[in-house]
């Protein structure tokens, strides 16, 4: 009898998680439905993600995807083909075998795919421990899966409960083929200064301390660390080519001050990012957990006196969740930046990374916090319930497509950080009929001529298949920033905010004219140029030919440009006015 009772339980505990999975999965579904239905339609962060995508598009048509040496011209000039992503990346293979949007669609399901899965998997087999709950391990995947990643930044983020699982399952020495395969996928799917780094260093210390306190050789845990590693030295092969073998080569990261860019706080500055921090998490690597903080954790530590290791466990992933903001905070003070001030890698590296792992610290957080608190007698699944439908209904308000619906039904927008996200949608941001127009007006290869943008992104133009003075990349050549700078050399004289913007980040290589306050120009602003200054001579040394502006030029003539056209079309946000360098 007791066998049957037995029996019929695991039956109904499995029916059960099989529709919690069905129910989570369909979370995850609804979420990303409205990119897939809407598509080029649809709405994506513009700054560090639209305005990134074209350097995988441009080395995808460039031919040089896997060469190590060399120059590709379709951007900042003739850029080294070391500065552009790793040919070993997956996201550059999608660029490569897929049109651009469809490549940028893909990633995005994989990457929240991929989020789901490896949060299931490691919330299922090392953080819930009562397999009754097993549910809330659904539950918690769904909620970290719709955070509103960078997709562009691949798995760094997303992949990490994927990658902690893997490593978890070689400390205890278990399917080690599967974790062989994880591993090698993480690290050709996201970034080695971005995040690699800084997992290898967190899981370095996390060994040691290990041996330390147990005095165990774990072969397979080392054995695991070193093979991410060797995947990165691999993957990131471009990366370290331009760090220690190009001869030559001076990165434009050299200049970067941050002192001069006003990011060093005393100490109550400090302490206010330090907070902010931890809080609220920085865009970047958003986890969005601030009713986590504020209402799961009290909750799961006043109740949960009975569950000593999830309240353990809470409390200390909750002080390394602080450390790290600490870390964050220091990193930005005064004491520390004016002391490394002279050390070129603290310049140019960003060591304060290792907040990048707050989104998996977090909903790891989440879901332990269920467990206590689904225990409380009588009302804690309900409890439970209440508070995942409430992260997760957060979660879906800061997805840029329900965020539009539900301020244009109702005027409320619970967005965080929606100074991220401007009405445009892809299609209307690439403009690709609008740029076709001004291609075929002028009438030649697009690779026999080079063109610079003002008051729109250089990705718009390089995403259309212009060949470009201007680009946006992480490192390029510092001699050429310089002589990219004579451009404009009297327009950041003119304004304070631009010349710091330019000299002491220097990322973006755009001409920035005096008298714009911002990126870019809608038609709708009906901006004049009046005052502009620009070295024609400069720009001619350097190949260029056209600018397409999207505010009038009216002083174009003083500036030895010649006008050509306006181009503009009823739905695009943008007009564009052709200019071409006068021949004399």
């Amino acid at each position: 009898m007791l066998h049957v009772i037995n029996s019929v339980h695991k039956i109904l505990q499995h029916l059960h998680n099989r529709k919690a999975a069905l129910i989570f999965t369909g979370v995850l579904a609804a979420y990303l439905a409205p990119f897939v239905i809407l598509r080029q339609n649809a709405h994506f962060t513009i700054n560090d993600n639209l305005d990134w995508i074209t350097a995988w598009i441009v080395l995808a048509n460039s031919g040089k995807t896997f060469t190590l040496t060399g120059t590709v011209g379709q951007m900042l000039g003739e850029v080294p083909r070391s500065c552009l992503p790793s040919g070993f990346n997956i996201i550059t293979w999608l660029y490569l075998i897929l049109p651009p949007f469809r490549a940028y669609l893909v990633n995005l399901l994989l990457v929240h795919s991929t989020a789901f899965i490896g949060m299931y998997l490691l919330l299922k087999y090392y953080v819930i421990n009562n397999k009754r709950q097993s549910w809330l391990a659904w539950a918690g995947a769904a909620s970290f899966a719709t955070i509103p990643f960078y997709t562009v930044y691949g798995l760094s983020i997303a992949g990490q409960p994927l990658l902690f699982y893997a490593m978890l399952n070689a400390y205890y020495e278990r399917k080690m083929a599967v974790n062989i395969f994880i591993i090698i996928v993480f690290a050709l799917y996201s970034s080695l200064p971005l995040v690699g780094v800084f997992i290898l260093a967190m899981l370095g210390l996390a060994a040691i301390y290990d041996y330390c306190r147990h005095r165990i050789r774990r072969p397979k845990l080392w054995g695991t660390i070193a093979l991410l590693a060797g995947s990165y030295a691999v993957t990131e092969i471009w990366l370290i080519y331009n760090t220690f073998f190009s001869s030559g080569f001076v990165s434009s990261r050299e200049e970067i001050n941050r002192i001069l860019l006003g990011q060093s706080r005393n100490w109550e500055g400090v302490k206010e990012l330090i907070a902010d921090n931890f809080i609220n998490g920085q865009y970047h690597a958003v986890s969005l957990h601030k009713y986590i903080l504020f209402v799961a954790v009290p909750l799961a530590l006043i109740s949960g006196w009975r569950q000593r290791r999830e309240v353990k466990i809470i409390l200390l992933l909750l002080s390394l969740a602080f450390g790290i903001s600490a870390f964050y905070g220091f990193r930005y003070s005064e004491f520390f930046m004016s002391a490394v001030a002279d050390i070129s890698f603290f310049n140019t590296f960003q060591i304060q990374r290792f907040h990048w792992l707050h989104p998996v610290i977090w909903y790891t957080i989440f879901a332990l916090c269920l467990a206590v608190i689904a225990n409380i007698r009588y009302i804690g699944r309900l409890v439970a319930a209440l508070l995942i439908i409430l992260q997760l209904g957060y979660l879906f308000g800061n997805n840029i497509e329900y965020s539009l619906v539900i301020k244009k039904q109702t005027g409320i927008s619970v967005m965080e950080n929606a100074w991220l996200y401007e009405d445009i949608s892809y299609g209307e941001f690439f403009a690709d009929s609008l740029l076709k127009k001004v291609a075929d007006y002028i009438g030649r290869p697009q690779q026999e001529y080079r063109v610079a943008s003002i008051g729109i992104y250089p990705a718009i133009t390089q995403y259309n298949g212009f060949y470009t003075l201007d680009g946006r990349l992480n490192i390029y050549p510092l001699e050429y920033k310089h002589a990219f700078r004579q451009i404009m050399a009297k327009e950041l004289e003119k304004n304070p905010f631009w010349q710091k913007y330019f000299d002491d980040w220097g990322i973006t290589c755009y001409i920035f004219p005096a008298e714009l306050e911002y990126y870019q120009v809608r038609k709708s602003y009906k901006l004049k140029l009046n005052n502009m200054q620009l070295d024609i001579q400069a720009f001619k040394n350097l190949g260029g030919e056209y600018i397409l502006s999207a505010a009038e030029i009216t002083n174009y003539k003083e500036n030895g440009l010649e006008f050509l056209q306006l181009f503009t079309e009823d739905w695009s946000p943008w007009e564009i006015y052709l200019y071409q360098v006068a021949k004399h």
